[in-house]
């Protein structure tokens, strides 16, 4: 039996995928990832321990269409998700009413911040 933490990442972009596929294997827990919305929601059936999500996401659900849906969700809500974007401040509140666990923007957040961030989240 795996016990071993899984974090889903829902990000477009090839390079910060790689970077951060790198740097959170470093925490020993195992990664999926997305590219849209649309996968990353069916991804998150799996039942990830953390959802990495993104706002700008090609193929029509953006990340705040994601998160909405997985609120909604019985059993996906209690998922904490924590929102990693480039868009500035002034979507954090719209995120947090939708239930983001936090809100981070990539260009002002070191990687070093975001796996903290994401230790003291998975408790590990």
């Amino acid at each position: 039996m795996n016990n071993k933490k899984t974090i889903l990442i829902i990000e477009d972009e090839q390079q910060i995928v790689e970077i951060y596929n790198n740097k959170f294997s470093e925490l020993g827990v195992n990664i999926d990832i997305a590219q849209t919305g649309k996968e990353g929601l069916n991804l998150a059936r799996k039942e990830p321990d953390l959802i990495i999500l993104d706002i700008m996401l090609p193929g029509g659900l953006n990340g705040f269409d994601v998160l909405s849906t997985l609120k909604r969700d019985e059993t996906l809500k209690k998922i904490p998700v924590l929102i990693l974007t480039n868009l500035d401040d002034e979507q954090k509140l719209t995120a947090l009413d939708l239930g983001a666990f936090d809100y981070l923007v990539k260009a002002n957040t070191p990687i070093k911040e975001i796996v903290e961030k994401i230790r003291s989240i998975l408790k590990i």
